[in-house]
C-alpha cells in the first residue's frame, strides 16, 4: 500500500551494475515497511504466501518461496529450503510434487493450487496469499491477447476454482473473503532497447574482450517498460550533463523508443524517491533490456511479444480486480482503483489497519460495518 521509495523496492531486480541478470528481491528484508502478514502475526493470526513476491525468509507460518537459482550455482531446492517452510515444503513435495516439470510455469500453478487448496482446506491459515504464474509467463511469450491466453485464463480458472471449493467447508463462505486480483498490466512490444549497449557507446561503461562490463560511469537497471539510470558518482555535475546531454540525444531518435525521461522533482512526484539520478519510460511497442548486445535497438526476440513496468497510470495499462464473500459489499463496483489502496482493503478485510500506507480502504468495496478474520 506504500509507493517504491518508502516500502523499498524499484524494480523487480536489484540494482548491481555490470551484471546483465542481476538477482531479483525475493527476500521479505528487502521491504522498509510492515506488510499485511507482519500486521496479520501482531494480530494473533497465521498466514501462508505460495510464491508471493519477496516473501522468502518472512517467518511466516507456510512459505512457498518464489526464487530461483542464484549466481554461485546454489540448488534450486536448497535455496528454496532456506527461504520457505522447511517441513511445510517437503510435505507439498511429497503429496503434489508429481503436479511439477521442472521450473515450467503451467505445471508450476497446478502444483501451487494443489497446496493453496490443501491449506484452505485445513482452515488454519487466516491469510493465505497466492501469487499464480502462467499467464505472465504466457503473455510475455505470445502478447496480451495471444493464441494461447483464452485456454491460459481458463486453466486459471480452474485453479482458482480448486481454491475456492476447498475453502468453502462448512461455514466456510460466512468467513472468507476472496480476492482476485493483477499486480501489473501488459502491453504488446515489437522492439528491446539495449540501454547499457547505448551507454557503451557513449563511453558511459567500458567493456573487456568478451564484451562484459568492466566499469561503468552510469548503468540502467530496466524494468521492462521503464528503467532507473544511476551514475556512479552522483555529485559529479559534469557527468550528470553528460549524460543528460546523452538521454536528450538518445530520445530524439524515435527508434530508440524512449517516451519520457524523468528527474528530480518529476521522480519523488512518482513515488521513486532520490535514490535514482533519472527514469526512462519507454514508447508503445518499446522495451528496456539491460544486455550488452551488438545494437542498441533490435527486433523483440522471440518469446517477448508483451512487457511491463510501465508507469502504473499509463492510457489503457490496467489490470482486474474481483473480490467476493465474507466482508464484501454485494454488486460494488469501481471504475478504477490504484494498487495502493490494494493492501489497507485487504487489511480492513481482516480487520486491520496497514497505518505506513499510501492508499486507503475503498470503503465501496466493503460491506457495512464490517472488519472479518
Amino acid at each position: 500500500g506504500a509507493h517504491p521509495a518508502r516500502h523499498g523496492i524499484l524494480a523487480n531486480s536489484r540494482f548491481q551494475p555490470g551484471r546483465e541478470r542481476p538477482e531479483w528481491f525475493w527476500y521479505r528484508d528487502a521491504l522498509r515497511l510492515p506488510t499485511l502478514y507482519d500486521r496479520a502475526r501482531e494480530a494473533g493470526l497465521s498466514s501462508a504466501s505460495l510464491f508471493w513476491p519477496s516473501a522468502g525468509r518472512s517467518g511466516q507460518r507456510w512459505v512457498l518461496p518464489e526464487i530461483l537459482p542464484g549466481r554461485w550455482k546454489m540448488s534450486l531446492a536448497w535455496r528454496a529450503l532456506c527461504a520457505g517452510t522447511p517441513l511445510f515444503l517437503l510435505d507439498m513435495l511429497r503429496r503434489y510434487g508429481s503436479l511439477l516439470r521442472g521450473l515450467d510455469r503451467y505445471h508450476l500453478d497446478n502444483f501451487t493450487a494443489a497446496a493453496a487448496a490443501h491449506l484452505a482446506r485445513s482452515g488454519q491459515a487466516d491469510l493465505l496469499l497466492v501469487h499464480l504464474l502462467d499467464l505472465d509467463a504466457v503473455r510475455h511469450r505470445e502478447g496480451f491477447q495471444g493464441p494461447a491466453i483464452r485456454r491460459t485464463l481458463e486453466e486459471q480458472d480452474r485453479r482458482l476454482g480448486r481454491i475456492l471449493e476447498a475453502a468453502l467447508r462448512p461455514d466456510g463462505w460466512a468467513r472468507t473473503a476472496f480476492v482476485v486480483f493483477g499486480d501489473h498490466a501488459f502491453l504488446d512490444v515489437h522492439t528491446a532497447v539495449n540501454l547499457n549497449t547505448a551507454l557503451a557507446r557513449a563511453g558511459l561503461l567500458t567493456l573487456d574482450g568478451r564484451g562484459r562490463c568492466r566499469g561503468w560511469l552510469a548503468w540502467a537497471n530496466t524494468a521492462e517498460g521503464s528503467a532507473h539510470l544511476y551514475l556512479r558518482d552522483r555529485e559529479d555535475r559534469s557527468l550528470r550533463r553528460r549524460v543528460k546531454r546523452w538521454l536528450d540525444e538518445l530520445r530524439s531518435d524515435p527508434g530508440h523508443g524512449i517516451e519520457e525521461v524523468y528527474r528530480g522533482a518529476a521522480l519523488r512526484r512518482l513515488g521513486l524517491g532520490r535514490d535514482i539520478d533519472f527514469v526512462l519510460e519507454a514508447r508503445p511497442g518499446f522495451y528496456f533490456s539491460p544486455l550488452l548486445r551488438l545494437e542498441v535497438s533490435e527486433p523483440a526476440p522471440a518469446g517477448r511479444r508483451a512487457c511491463h513496468g510501465y508507469r502504473p497510470n499509463r492510457e489503457g495499462y490496467t489490470s482486474l480486480l474481483l473480490a467476493a464473500g465474507a466482508g464484501v459489499r454485494d454488486g460494488a463496483e469501481l471504475e478504477e482503483m490504484s494498487i495502493l489502496d490494494l493492501g489497507p482493503t485487504l487489511a480492513a478485510l481482516l480487520g486491520l489497519t496497514l497505518p505506513d500506507a499510501d492508499g486507503q480502504a475503498r470503503g465501496e468495496l466493503l460491506a457495512a460495518g464490517e472488519g472479518n478474520g
